[in-house]
């Protein structure tokens, strides 16, 4: 329904030998976009899904004779789900070194041992790709700005996962969000070994879902949820390398003081934020503080996804002051060492309120301030 912006970058590799993996949360439509990339290589292809167990076993062994046998005469090997096969990076390795006649390339729904593995065994050989519920700038190939702005209020209660935005219904998307959390996300986490309590994992997401835009520690995240700090940070980790949730901390000069302060947990799609906590209800019968965690969650994540999507070479963090009556700035953007500042507002009175801090401007001179808004939002995040 959508090209998506990545294909642009796989389709660079379309004529070589060059191996790649493909990182994003289920149903982001990685398997649709490998399928079609296999079909414009020409090569006769093997579609693996690893979430079977026969193929994971097949897959697993690090022998050159049965995954010759088991890959055939195809040229191209399409590994989906690849983190469920044991040790597949090194496996990669060795059809990459061993069969050379044999392109691969690898899906995965989780980064946590995945990229690791990739990272360290394909080292030179392999690329990584990632892709996201569907951006603005993708949206925009069927949606104008007008109609955009239209479907702002959809974006923020349903996400863009691509089958959210295909279903007619609002009944219909409900229903997908639903089982998209309960079939995939919920299961997928729970498989991992690392969870000994699922409830827990289940009450985090919860907490961090109510906490949109806020700050928040981990010493603070343990008394909500009554689990170990240590514990909190182990399960901050995995949700952000299954890629549910993005971590953004505190600009400051001594990137080693960031982790010390508190920090804010955004959603890469709030549909499934507002499925996890069971809240699909309209925009106008929330809060002001939900409100605007919502939009700065948009916001924030649309620009983290262009800038991604484009390969630009940019860091975000959001700034405040210490004292008691701190100044803040919604969101810091550094590009070669030049720092762009975003308050992000959801309503009109908000955007009139906007200061200069001389503290920020002083400090980090030639800096520049910009407002997002319901009214500009596509003219940062197109």
């Amino acid at each position: 329904m959508y090209n998506r912006t990545i294909q642009k970058k796989m389709d660079q590799y379309l004529d070589s030998h060059q191996s790649f993996t493909i990182y994003g949360a289920r149903r982001t439509g990685k398997t649709t976009l490998v399928l079609e990339y296999a079909k414009r290589t020409g090569l006769e292809y093997k579609y693996v899904d690893c979430d079977l167990f026969s193929n994971q076993q097949r897959l697993s062994i690090q022998e050159v004779e049965p995954l010759k046998e088991f890959i055939g005469s195809a040229k191209l090997l399409i590994i989906d789900e690849a983190q469920r096969v044991k040790n597949i990076g090194l496996n990669m390795k060795i059809i990459h070194d061993h069969i050379p006649d044999v392109k691969v390339i690898a899906t995965g729904s989780s980064a946590l041992d995945l990229a690791s593995e990739v990272k360290e065994s394909m080292a030179g050989r392999d690329y990584s790709f990632y892709l996201f519920p569907l951006s603005l700038q993708e949206l925009s190939q069927k949606t104008d700005k007008i109609e955009m702005k239209s479907k702002l209020n959809d974006y923020l209660i349903y996400g863009s996962y691509p089958e959210v935005i295909q279903k007619e219904s609002y009944q219909e998307k409900i229903d997908y969000l639903y089982e998209l959390i309960n079939s995939y996300l919920y299961k997928d986490l729970l498989e991992l070994d690392l969870i000994k309590k699922p409830s827990v994992l289940i009450n985090l997401l919860r907490v961090l879902a109510t906490c949109l835009g806020g700050e928040v520690t981990s010493t603070s995240l343990s008394e909500k949820v009554g689990i170990a700090k240590d514990t909190v940070e182990k399960y901050l980790d995995l949700l952000e390398k299954c890629f549910i949730i993005k971590i953004i901390r505190p600009y400051n000069k001594k990137i080693a003081n960031e982790i010390k302060y508190p920090y804010k947990v955004y959603f890469w799609d709030l549909g499934v934020r507002n499925a996890i906590i069971e809240d699909f209800k309209l925009l106008e019968l929330r809060s002001d503080f939900e409100l605007g965690g919502l939009w700065e969650n948009f916001v924030f994540i649309e620009k983290i996804k262009k800038t991604m999507n484009n390969n630009e070479y940019k860091k975000y963090w959001f700034w405040r002051t210490n004292e008691s009556s701190a100044k803040e700035y919604d969101m810091i953007e550094e590009e070669n060492g030049v720092l762009t500042v975003y308050e992000i507002k959801s309503g009109q009175s908000g955007v009139n309120k906007v200061k200069k801090y001389p503290i920020f401007f002083n400090t980090y001179e030639g800096s520049e301030l910009n407002i997002i808004s319901k009214d500009n939002f596509t003219d940062f995040l197109l």
